[in-house]
């Protein structure tokens, strides 16, 4: 059973090695589409995660939201669940990632690291 737990461990573990795995990046987002109904937590344990890591780690932190966000878009043109839903859903997770994504793309600008300059016109075009 997928916890809350597991998927920030499992994050951490995503977000802090040296190179980004694919297959650790389709195993959390495995973990997040199973935790859907705590959207509210999902993107703050991202959040969180994204703003105490630092150099690279902020890289690959934009990355992951980039692979939730079209895993959960994917699922939205699916399912289409209703974003007014009381319980958490792709929909509303979508809406929630929306509300934090200015500040995370002005956080990895602002770090100064050097791979800052990604191209962010390849992420978050869902």
């Amino acid at each position: 059973m997928a916890t809350l737990e597991g998927f920030e461990t499992t994050l951490k573990e995503v977000v802090n090695a040296k190179r980004l795995s694919a297959s650790k990046v389709k195993e959390l987002t495995e973990l997040a589409l199973k935790l859907m109904e705590h959207d509210t937590q999902l993107v703050s344990i991202l959040y969180r995660t994204h703003k105490s890591s630092s150099g690279t780690a902020k890289i690959n932190s934009l990355y992951v939201f980039d692979a939730l966000a079209r895993a959960a878009r994917h699922q939205v043109n699916k399912y289409k669940p209703d974003v007014h839903a009381i319980v958490g859903n792709c929909a509303t997770f979508l809406v929630k990632v929306e509300g934090v994504l200015e500040g995370l793309i002005q956080d990895v600008v602002s770090s100064g690291h050097p791979e800052a300059k990604v191209s962010f016109r390849d992420l978050f075009t869902y």
